[in-house]
């Protein structure tokens, strides 16, 4: 997926579409809610694409070529921000081949959630609570969203449109020519583009074991089944199973009236795993998951490593590693981990073997941006599908790398060629079998991890 930018010629067409100009809401929606999320070439981009929307000429061609050299990037950078506005519900994209096979392109600019919808969309709220933190969100949440008034002691008296307004009965029973070519005017051109992004509901969460668990506890789970897209949504980004989120549930619900608050739930998540993840107890439902290793290349420990890389969700897995070396997870490599899973050009179980490749083997304290995707970017260009690839991949390139260099002749003279290489593949650091490396605390993640999967069975008797 990630040569897929490749495609796109620079010099190749496209229109942009837009149904509407943004509100003076929508646009404060943007820059400050939307832009965290994003990211800073997104955010340029979707407002050139804004401000090109309102030319005059309709439906104009632009080329790909002028918007990169406007923006001064390049075309791998271009595609990636515009997925990542795909992803975030901001823009749609279309495209058509001709005969000759040339490629054109339609952009079709969704308009931003207003700020109350922003923070009842789901993915949207959670993303931004993750990226800026409880503290900063609060302060939003307080600045935008206005309290509520309580009307129920008043009494609306207000007039309707033919109470005030002199209009004829036939006028409004049958209506005028001109109008109704206007209507089926709008009709036709209107796309009716959902705002706001959408994930899929997850096939491994039981919502039915849930609420059954729910309905033995005190919570109204009528609120409940009105907030499945968050639960989903935590599910799906945090790794949480049905019993860790009943009990996030509860405690979000208030115990006098047993209202569900899903914006204390947001905020109890979030916190959960800011911290030290001591208290995490979670096993994903795909434990007997199946992996391709040959046993007869990968000894007992590098088999355990493999599930349990195919146990947990990333963020789980980083939580648990940096807990081991005695660390804690800062919210930038929350924000990275995030990033290339809603990319999903790598499989959870590969994103955590570079986790573990660089914290473990590498002995590095944290995840370093560049770092990260260079070998996320490496891996995926060089098929590692799974954990038991991504060893053997890591295996053969120190074996490469241990090989004694030919000397290379020019003319005569004696050189030496030193090649250039990733800062993570030098031979700066002894190459490590797995197993082997910080002894002390990858038992102590094993016993954690078989720790859990005693709770786990036992909670399922």
């Amino acid at each position: 997926m990630t040569d897929q930018w490749r495609e796109v010629d620079p010099l190749s067409k496209f229109i942009l579409l837009a149904d509407d100009d943004l509100s003076d809401l929508q646009r404060t929606s943007l820059d400050v809610l939307y832009q965290p999320i994003i990211g800073v070439l997104p955010y340029a981009l979707i407002n050139n694409f804004w401000r090109m929307s309102h030319e005059r000429k309709t439906h104009q061609a632009h080329s790909h070529f002028e918007t990169l050299s406007y923006l001064s990037v390049d075309m791998k950078s271009f595609y990636e921000a515009r997925l990542r506005l795909e992803a975030a519900g901001l823009m749609k994209t279309y495209i058509k081949t001709s005969d000759k096979g040339e490629k054109q392109y339609v952009y079709r600019l969704v308009s931003p959630l207003s700020v109350n919808d922003f923070f009842i969309d789901d993915l949207l709220s959670v993303s931004l609570l993750q990226v800026i933190g409880e503290d900063r969100y609060v302060d939003l949440y307080n600045e935008f969203i206005r309290p509520g008034f309580d009307l129920s002691e008043y009494k609306d008296v207000s007039r309707n449109f033919l109470q005030v307004f002199n209009i004829r009965d036939s006028e409004v029973t049958n209506t005028p020519k001109a109008v109704q070519q206007v209507k089926n005017s709008i009709n036709d051109n209107s796309s009716h583009v959902k705002a706001g992004p959408v994930i899929e509901k997850s096939d491994d969460f039981d919502f039915n074991l849930l609420l059954d668990m729910l309905n033995q506890s005190y919570v109204n789970t009528s609120d409940v089944k009105k907030n499945i897209n968050l639960i989903n949504s935590e599910h799906q980004l945090y790794g949480i199973d049905e019993i860790e989120m009943a009990k996030l549930i509860e405690k979000a619900t208030n115990v006098t009236n047993n209202v569900f608050d899903p914006n204390n739930f947001k905020i109890l998540v979030s916190r959960l795993f800011q911290s030290n993840a001591d208290n995490i107890s979670r096993e994903a439902t795909n434990a007997d998951k199946s992996t391709e290793a040959d046993s007869n290349d990968l000894n007992a420990q590098e088999r355990q490593l493999i599930k349990s890389a195919s146990e947990y969700a990333p963020i789980e897995f980083l939580n648990y590693l940096k807990n081991a070396k005695g660390g804690y997870v800062h919210s930038n490599e929350e924000r990275m981990i995030s990033d290339l899973v809603s990319r999903q050009i790598l499989k959870p179980e590969v994103i955590n073997m570079i986790v573990y490749h660089l914290l473990i083997d590498q002995e590095k304290s944290g995840l370093n941006k560049n770092l990260f995707e260079a070998i996320a970017d490496n891996w995926s260009q060089n098929n590692v599908t799974d954990a038991s690839k991504a060893i053997t991949f890591i295996k053969n390139r120190q074996k490469e790398l241990n090989k004694p260099r030919k000397p290379r002749f020019n003319n005569n003279r004696k050189m030496t060629v030193k090649e250039t290489l990733p800062d993570w593949a030098k031979d700066n650091e002894k190459p490590k079998e797995y197993g082997k490396v910080n002894e002390d605390k990858k038992k102590e993640l094993e016993a954690r991890i078989q720790k859990l999967r005693n709770s786990r069975k036992e909670g399922r008797e």
